[in-house]
């Protein structure tokens, strides 16, 4: 199997709680909890209205409260008790108590109110409007996943190595049509600038069976989730780490945001847990409740994609919108990639560049790369850029040197200025990389022959 174990220490847990608060704009638990202890009740209740609309229970409970007292907010008896039982229904067996105390001292007209307020926001109506539909054992609803075939185990990082680093990765990748990995997304690495470049190799020379619809290979989303340990792999070790995910699922059973979102990650990246992608979103789901961006970014692309979840296009640019809006900079790429899918009007072109433009002020690598392929080889002339396309692609060399994408995204910027014969060298340079990881390079060799002939080439260079 393609991991290097490691033996987790607490600074996980801390890394992964800066992961769920990491950007955040918007509410969260953490910060909703941290404003009204600080009697900042006017932000606090803004932050757990939020929260409850979305159907947290803690957040429900919490605002039912902050009625009752008229803390950051007129009080009304009406809204506690409605948002009071609205928590119980969702578990919080505290709702249900204090909804049982405050409704005889509402007249049936409050409790009306209260019952057409719960309606609102019920769990019915959130199926129907915000939620995703599991799928039931199955990663896709209408395709057979990709299956690993060949993988690939890298060497420890030197630099990690020489100083006793240790630490994890958590990838997405499209795995193609030919089997092979494209555009490896890192989105969780403890510690940051060790082990990234290793993850990218190991996922680019790894091989899958493809996902297929009807017998036809299609392109498909998938992950994986890596554990670096500096002593020798033994049998222990797969102790270890089923001792370390049971702990992470009792940590989540108890509400614990930061673990149910690790849960989730370990359920969609660890193979050996033999769990399907449905069975790790309601991890995320849970610490999209709570405001955590990176979790609703993954709500957002397992229903854009149908993965894990019946796919939803409305819901899912709902949860996409908000971790973009919280600046997730991978929910911002993602979003720039929906509105560039099939044949997109310029208005969706332009939203997607503002989506990239956010990204990439943040440092994001696959915004960068998304970013510098649009500048390189747009077909509308007022988006191409190749000088700030080049210098982009400057900037990724160390990270995706192996990568065929980022020459050829070189190669295309060169064309786009003329400059034919740095064109042909990137194109070679890409078509090296690409033979020796096993990808089919039919597009590669269209694109080198139309520069050999000093035509530029336009399109997606990052369609699979």
């Amino acid at each position: 199997m393609p991991f290097i174990w490691v033996r987790l220490s607490s600074t996980v847990s801390i890394a992964v709680a800066m992961l769920l608060m990491a950007g955040t704009v918007r509410a969260d638990l953490y910060s909703a909890h941290v404003a009204y202890e600080n009697h900042d009740y006017k932000k606090a209740f803004e932050e757990f209205k939020e929260l409850a609309e979305l159907g947290q229970p803690q957040a429900q409970y919490t605002l039912a409260v902050l009625y009752v007292r008229g803390e950051g907010v007129p009080t009304s008896l009406t809204y506690g008790h409605a948002w009071a039982a609205l928590a119980g229904e969702n578990g919080e067996t505290k709702g249900t108590a204090l909804a049982a105390e405050l409704a005889p001292q509402l007249t049936p007209n409050s409790l009306r109110l209260s019952s057409d307020l719960q309606a609102q926001y019920s769990q019915a109506n959130l199926d129907k409007q915000l939620l995703p539909h599991f799928l039931k054992g199955r990663d896709y609803q209408d395709r057979d996943p990709a299956r690993l075939s060949k993988p690939f185990v890298p060497s420890y990082p030197t630099e990690a190595q020489a100083k006793g680093v240790q630490g994890e990765v958590f990838v997405e990748f499209i795995v193609a049509p030919d089997g092979h990995p494209r555009m490896p997304r890192i989105l969780y690495a403890l510690p940051n600038g060790y082990f990234e470049s290793t993850v990218r190799e190991s996922i680019l020379r790894t091989v899958y069976l493809p996902a297929r619809i009807n017998g036809e290979p299609i392109s498909s989303a998938t992950s994986m989730f890596y554990y670096f340990k500096v002593e020798s792999v033994s049998i222990r070790d797969y102790g270890n780490l089923e001792q370390r995910v049971l702990k992470t699922k009792l940590k989540a059973e108890a509400g614990d945001p930061s673990a149910q979102m690790l849960y989730g990650m370990m359920i969609a990246g660890l193979p050996q847990l033999k769990q399907s992608h449905d069975q790790a979103l309601p991890w995320f789901l849970k610490a999209a409740q709570a405001g955590a961006p990176y979790a609703q970014y993954q709500i957002g692309t397992g229903l854009l994609q149908g993965r894990g979840c019946q796919c939803d296009s409305t819901k899912g640019e709902i949860w996409l919108e908000k971790a973009a809006q919280a600046d997730q900079p991978d929910a911002q790429v993602s979003l720039a990639e929906y509105l560039l899918r099939d044949n997109p009007t310029r208005e969706s072109v332009a939203g997607a560049l503002v989506w990239l433009e956010r990204a990439a002020k943040q440092g994001n690598s696959s915004a960068k790369l998304q970013l510098a392929a649009m500048l390189a080889a747009s077909p509308s002339a007022d988006i191409r850029d190749p000088a700030r396309a080049l210098s982009l692609v400057d900037s990724l060399e160390r990270e995706y040197k192996m990568d065929p994408s980022l020459w050829e995204i070189r190669a295309a910027a060169n064309a786009s200025s003329g400059d034919f014969r740095s064109a042909l060298k990137a194109e070679n340079q890409a078509l090296i990389e690409a033979t020796d990881l096993g990808w089919n390079v039919s597009h590669l060799v269209l694109r080198q022959s139309l520069y050999a002939s000093q035509q530029p080439w336009t399109g997606n260079l990052l369609e699979f």
